[in-house]
């Protein structure tokens, strides 16, 4: 899954694709690069970010969705939102699935969006929001709560209509999550693979990577990342989420031939 935010305040790559045409661009050196799912958002929801409303947000992803579509009509497009008013103007655009860092949390209503079509819904653990979720890193045990916490969501979901078969499952590294929660959660990831969901990963370029290399600069966590889809390959993960895709995809690539 390649990223593509439409921000300016994205904690890598903001401002690089508000143009339409940029962003077109950056489409189409992740679908050469081998992207097999675009993940395109206009709100940034790194720690601080400021949330928009679904008008705001629309505004932003809209003209970039149509170009991209239009180019690439059989294209797998995800869009990366929170809001229900976005994800039904996303699906009636022509994107396929819904990206959810907060599985359904801030806006319910999301869910009775998804209920009525049969796209992919990734349901992500999170907690509170970008202002809050630093403070929220507290677990009696970071795997079981994370895994309890993403099927409670799970459960509401299919409660409102929607087929398990349209459930992808995400443990959120680094929303709501210290350096060592995150790393026991990716050296755990068997247990959210065995949970019968599909799993996504987004650990491209994040702060617990720069933590552990004492690297600041997200633009130079490369092989720190490369280092987190490997365990993802292990690990049957089905989904990564990733900036440099060139780079992952050969390395994923290799890794599944040593994972099989």
């Amino acid at each position: 899954m390649g990223v593509i935010n439409i921000t300016p305040d994205s904690f890598s790559d903001g401002g690089l694709y508000i143009d339409p045409e940029k962003a077109f661009k950056k489409a189409n050196d992740c679908i050469n690069f081998g992207s097999d799912i675009l993940d395109i958002g206009g709100q940034s929801t790194r720690p601080g970010a400021i949330t928009l409303t679904p008008e705001e947000e629309l505004n932003r992803i809209v003209p970039a969705l149509k170009l991209i579509r239009k180019e690439f009509p059989k294209q797998i497009l995800s869009v990366d939102t929170f809001h229900s008013k976005v994800a039904k103007e996303a699906l009636n655009l022509g994107a396929n699935m819904i990206n959810d860092i907060s599985g359904g949390r801030l806006d319910p209503e999301i869910l009775n969006v998804l209920a009525d079509v049969n796209s992919p819904f990734v349901i992500t653990h999170s907690r509170g929001n970008s202002q809050t979720m630093n403070t929220l890193c507290h677990y009696d045990n970071v795997i079981a709560d994370v895994l309890s916490e993403l099927l409670i969501q799970v459960d509401k979901a299919i409660a409102v209509g929607l087929s398990p078969n349209q459930i992808i499952i995400d443990p959120g590294i680094g929303f709501a999550k210290d350096t060592g929660q995150n790393l026991s959660l990716l050296s755990n990831l068997e247990t959210f693979t065995n949970s019968g969901y599909p799993v996504l990963v987004g650990p491209s370029r994040k702060r617990f990577i720069g933590d552990v290399l004492n690297e600041p600069n997200p633009l130079n966590r490369l092989f720190g990342t490369a280092a987190v889809v490997c365990k993802c390959v292990q690990a049957k993960v089905k989904i990564v989420r990733i900036h440099d895709i060139s780079e992952i995809s050969q390395l994923i690539k290799m890794a599944s031939f040593i994972w099989p």
